[in-house]
């Protein structure tokens, strides 16, 4: 059986014929309107049954089974209230259709005035302690709608009352140290009204959580001197106090724990990772200083599957957070740490795909590239393998750029196509080939196709009168002859990339290889010659308009220097290990990885 995504917008809604409860329309009125003399008349007019006690009969109730009671209260009409509670005191323990009494309302509303009124009601049976459908009472309202002087008044009603969680288990203690009501939490762990809370068990609800969520430091130091023993509490994914401190980056917090109580900071969660190793993940770098301060040990600290911070780092992507701790000399000795399936910092951000982070990582002389894990796979052989062009993210392509443009070693060999590891999957060789010729072969056409087409149409037409019939009228112009070199450069160039991958379906796989590492370049430099003829055939155009011209040139030039950051690695990086390929495209590769900012 199906279930909707969004019940409550279901169009099939199960039948229902229940007849919804309705208030007199004279009684609403006046009730809401608050005038107390037409509140009077209207309950004149409606019939009471004098044989009952109490009086039910005089009851409306209104859609959602609220009082009149319910009604001023809702609205804050203080005289009105004062009357029901003198002359219908039973209504003050009425619930409507949520459970709420009228002093649910006025405590969540923070109406200190009405409060007071409903707590000296004479008819008592409403008490303090009733419970709404959420399983909170007056008190729990005001607390979690923050009246500080209004949950004051309730508790100080009846100090020896005793108060049990609500249903989403967060006790009176819980909800004052949300709040930040250091009073409030006084009274609760001096006075008999609190003692439900302490040692109450439920997961995830410690006062102390509460007060660090709510970054009230004062709270957390009552607590320390009154109940010490929550600070041992840990949350359903077993993270202690210090962990939440660390997670919501709350730095007084983690200092107060860290002088307090230390052990925390050596406390794993249920993923093994210590706070530090959550700061890490964070990428929070004032709080691992915070940390490193107080406890500079932490640093060898190792999560699952052995890894220190700097693991933990480089897994999560921050770039930032490993050049910090690079230049930090005390975690020097990480840099090249290897976990328990022998993977490096870089290891993990090469598998990872982050080509930013690798980046950060080989720059530092101290990296050594050479390492292998224990599968005996540098950081290279790693990218090649996560790397096959059909599947690989364009963040991947960049981790493996990143790594050839340093010269990493590869320790295995592997059959690839400028380094990038073949593996076989759906397809045969042959065709994953033809698809990757197929593709380069129709830009190639279209180059060939649009540069063919603007040789016959060029900028300024031809001359139609003797003796210069036919020469183009522009013909003397520089950024006519700049437009004439680029197109016909463009559509030789796609041309002959054309007939070498016309070349490659007669040859074997090797030829493909070798036609392919010629093709690359030379497409590169049809579409940069077909973009340069572009920006210069529109120059001529509108040259006369010189502001036009100029704005055409310019934003030419930067879609160029643009094209050519992009091709530049494209076309050269894997063709030979010569250290002149490296300085052409090792610059523009850099550009890319600041571009793409991961």
């Amino acid at each position: 059986m199906s279930v909707p995504k969004y019940p409550g917008l279901s169009e099939e809604v199960e039948e229902s014929y229940e007849t919804a409860d309705t208030m007199d329309p004279k009684l609403y009125r006046a009730t809401t309107g608050g005038d107390i003399l037409e509140f009077v008349r209207a309950m004149e007019h409606v019939t009471v049954d004098r044989h009952h006690d109490p009086p039910a009969t005089c009851v409306q109730l209104g859609p959602q089974k609220t009082t009149v009671l319910h009604i001023a209260t809702s609205f804050g009409h203080h005289e009105i209230v004062k009357l029901i509670c003198k002359d219908l005191t039973f209504l003050v323990a009425d619930k409507n259709a949520r459970g709420d009494t009228a002093l649910h309302i006025a405590a969540r509303a923070g109406d200190l005035l009405m409060v007071q009124i409903l707590i000296h009601s004479e008819y008592k049976e409403g008490g303090l302690g009733e419970k709404n459908e959420k399983g909170n009472t007056a008190l729990h309202e005001a607390l979690i709608f923050s009246h500080e002087e209004v949950a004051r008044i309730l508790i100080e009603k009846n100090l020896n009352m005793e108060y049990s969680h609500n249903k989403a288990g967060k006790s009176l203690l819980y909800l004052a140290a949300e709040a930040g009501f250091v009073t409030i939490a006084k009274l609760l762990l001096e006075n008999p009204v609190g003692n439900y809370n302490v040692g109450g068990k439920t997961e995830n609800k410690s006062p102390v959580f509460a007060a660090i969520l709510g970054r009230n430091i004062d709270v957390l130091n009552l607590l320390w001197e009154r109940y010490q023993s929550s600070f041992q509490s840990r949350s359903g994914n077993g993270k202690n106090p210090l962990h939440v401190a660390v997670c919501t980056e709350y730095k007084d917090g983690v200092n107060f724990l860290l002088s307090k109580h230390h052990y925390l900071a050596y406390q794993k969660d249920k993923r093994g990772f210590f706070p530090i190793h959550s700061a890490s993940q964070k990428g929070f770098i004032d709080i691992i200083k915070l940390i490193l301060q107080n406890r500079p040990d932490t640093r060898e600290l190792l999560a699952t599957r052995g890894q220190n911070i700097l693991h933990i780092a480089a897994r999560s992507g921050n770039y930032k957070i490993v050049d910090f701790m690079l230049k930090m000399p005390e975690l020097e000795k990480l840099i090249n740490e290897k976990d328990a399936d022998g993977n490096t910092p870089l290891h993990l951000a090469t598998i990872c795909g982050y080509p930013k982070l690798v980046h950060t990582l080989i720059r530092d002389e101290r990296v050594i590239i050479e390492l292998v894990n224990n599968n005996y796979q540098t950081v290279l052989d790693i990218a090649a393998e996560h790397i096959e062009p059909e599947m690989a993210s364009f963040q991947k392509q960049l981790t493996w750029m990143a790594l050839r443009v340093i010269r990493a070693p590869q320790a295995r060999q592997t059959k690839n196509f400028s380094g990038i590891s073949f593996r076989v999957g759906n397809q045969t060789e042959k065709e994953r080939w033809n698809d990757k010729i197929n593709v380069i072969l129709l830009m190639a056409t279209v180059v060939a196709t649009v540069t063919f087409t603007a040789g016959f149409t060029i900028p300024g037409g031809y001359n139609n009168t003797n003796p210069e019939q036919g020469i183009a009228t522009m013909l003397e112009k520089v950024k006519f002859q700049e437009f004439v070199i680029c197109d016909i450069l463009a559509m030789y160039s796609s041309i002959i990339v054309a007939v070498i991958l016309l070349w490659t379906q007669l040859g074997d796989t090797n030829s493909k290889h070798v036609a392919l590492k010629l093709a690359v370049p030379l497409l590169g430099i049809a579409l940069a010659m077909m973009s340069i003829a572009f920006m210069a055939g529109v120059y001529l155009v509108v040259s006369k308009l010189s502001w036009l011209a100029n704005v055409v040139l310019f934003m030419g030039t930067i879609y160029v220097i643009a094209l050519a950051v992009l091709l530049i690695p494209l076309c050269f990086i894997g063709l030979s290990n010569c250290r002149v390929y490296y300085y052409i495209y090792y610059y523009p590769l850099v550009l890319v990885l600041y571009i793409v900012g991961t």
